[in-house]
């Protein structure tokens, strides 16, 4: 959600001293980390009692993505920061939100988003967006579909990568954004762009800008990979985002994304986001992403799987 500067740092500040949701059971307390200093909030007990599991998959995340990145996320000032405060809820249904230095998450170990997402891979979606959100912004909603969806895609790669997600499961889990994005209500006849323009059409079209963008996320990475012999992905993209959108200075918006791309991989794709992202036509998915012959292959461990290897790298790969 696009907030007014000043409007975030004052909630920021409230939200130092009034735990969200009710009465914390603990004090603020710092707790230092290999490559971060977290201070909680842990709104009740069964929440301080994930404080061992959360502060190791913080520590493991920040890792990951720094390295992505090349760099500690920023805040609103463009300074590089290592601290950031966690309030921590247990519930019904899982919530997340990230502002700069600041991560909520709202737990459960019941509920699974739309089947497959759990709390762990939500904190590491909310985490991805102390870099991709707050560290580098869009100009409005319309880049909500790379905001969301190529933060959805990295939490689910960084969750293969630290063992949240086997590597077997790594190519089945991507079923689950392609189907809801094919059975979007808005897919075919609102475009990415448009669904995700204001907060209230994002979360009315929440498959397309979301598993829309992740889907768009999946094909990119895999044909940049292909089509340059593995020698470039979609984190050569990020890493440009990162450092030359500072939010304090320029925000991004579409064609700063398309440029993006030619620059890092010297590969056009303004016709693919003319096309599908810009303009409302539903993406091929079969002539781009040949996800059910790769799990064919993976699975049966058939000849044909080398030709697939680009695509099991994109979905499993360190980063």
């Amino acid at each position: 959600m696009q907030t007014n500067t000043y409007a975030k740092f004052w909630i920021f500040v409230i939200l130092l001293v009034i735990p969200f949701g009710g009465e914390s059971k603990d004090s603020p307390r710092p707790f230092r980390l290999d490559n971060v200093k977290v201070t909680y909030h842990f709104m009740d007990e069964d929440s301080r009692r994930k404080e061992a599991e959360i502060s190791s998959l913080i520590s493991r995340a920040f890792s990951v993505y720094t390295k992505l990145f090349g760099g500690l996320p920023r805040d609103l000032l463009g300074n590089e920061y290592n601290e950031i405060m966690v309030h921590v809820k247990k519930e019904k249904h899982l919530k997340g939100e990230a502002d700069p230095r600041l991560v909520i998450l709202t737990w459960s170990d019941v509920d699974k988003t739309f089947g497959f997402g759990s709390w762990q891979v939500l904190l590491l979606h909310e985490l991805f967006h102390l870099w991709n959100a707050e560290s580098f912004r869009y100009q409005d909603g319309q880049e909500q579909w790379f905001n969301e969806g190529v933060s959805e895609y990295y939490a689910y790669r960084a969750a293969v990568q630290l063992g949240l997600i086997s590597k077997d499961a790594a190519l089945t889990t991507v079923a689950f954004p392609i189907g809801y994005y094919s059975a979007a209500a808005g897919a075919g006849s609102l475009s990415m762009r448009e669904a995700g323009k204001t907060n209230k059409t994002k979360f009315e079209n929440y498959f397309l800008v979301y598993h829309g963008g992740w889907l768009v996320s999946m094909i990119l990475d895999y044909d940049i990979r292909k089509r340059t012999g593995g020698e470039k992905s979609l984190d050569d993209l990020m890493r440009w985002m990162y450092q030359n959108y500072k939010r304090n200075q320029t925000l991004y918006n579409l064609n700063d994304i398309v440029k993006g791309l030619a620059l890092t991989t010297n590969k056009d794709y303004s016709r693919f986001f003319d096309l599908y992202i810009d303009g409302t036509n539903m993406i091929p998915v079969s002539e781009y992403f040949p996800l059910s012959d790769a799990i064919w292959a993976s699975k049966f461990k058939t000849h044909s799987s080398t030709q697939y290897q680009f695509l099991y790298d994109s979905l499993r790969a360190d980063f």
